[in-house]
C-alpha cells in the first residue's frame, strides 16, 4: 500500500465520520498537496469493494465512506445531511419471518430531522412568529 493510499483509508477509519469523497480529499489534500479527486474516488471505491472500509450509497447526493464495517443501519438527517450508525436488534431475523425467505443484506437508512435541526427550526419559526406578531400589532395601532 502506498503512502498516499494509506493516508486516504486512514482519514475514512480514523474520522469515525461518514465521510463523502471531497470531504476525505480535502483532509488528504492537507498531506498531499497535488493529491487528484479521481485518486481519491478510485481508492474508496477499491477500498470498499475490499470491504476495508463501507460504502454508503445515497440516492440524491454523494456517496458516503466509513470505517465501521460491521453490520449496522443508518439515520440520516434530511436537513443537514448528517449520518449517524444505528443498530436495530434482529432486524435481518424480523425481516426473514416477515417475507419468509433468506435475507442477503440489508442496508437501512432511516431519513428523520436531527435534534439541531430541529432545534434551529423552532428557533427560526418563534422568529417568524414574533415579527408577524409586531407587524400586527404595529398595524393594528394605526387603525
Amino acid at each position: 500500500m502506498t503512502k498516499v493510499q494509506k493516508a486516504i483509508l486512514d482519514t475514512v477509519i480514523q474520522s469515525g465520520e461518514h465521510l463523502s469523497a471531497d470531504q476525505v480529499y480535502w483532509r488528504v489534500k492537507k498531506q498531499f498537496p497535488s493529491i487528484a479527486l479521481g485518486t481519491i474516488y478510485r481508492n474508496l471505491h477499491q477500498f470498499a469493494d475490499s470491504k476495508l472500509i463501507r460504502r454508503v450509497a445515497r440516492a440524491d447526493a454523494a456517496d458516503y465512506f466509513e470505517g465501521n464495517i460491521l453490520p449496522h443501519d443508518h439515520a440520516l438527517c434530511i436537513r443537514c445531511g448528517q449520518m449517524r450508525d444505528i443498530v436495530i436488534p434482529n432486524l435481518k431475523d424480523f425481516l426473514r419471518g416477515q417475507m419468509c425467505c433468506e435475507i442477503i443484506s440489508v442496508d437501512l437508512t432511516v431519513n428523520y430531522i436531527c435534534p439541531e435541526c430541529a432545534h434551529k427550526e423552532a428557533e427560526e419559526s418563534d422568529c417568524e412568529h414574533d415579527e408577524a406578531a409586531q407587524y400586527k400589532d404595529k398595524n393594528d395601532k394605526g387603525d
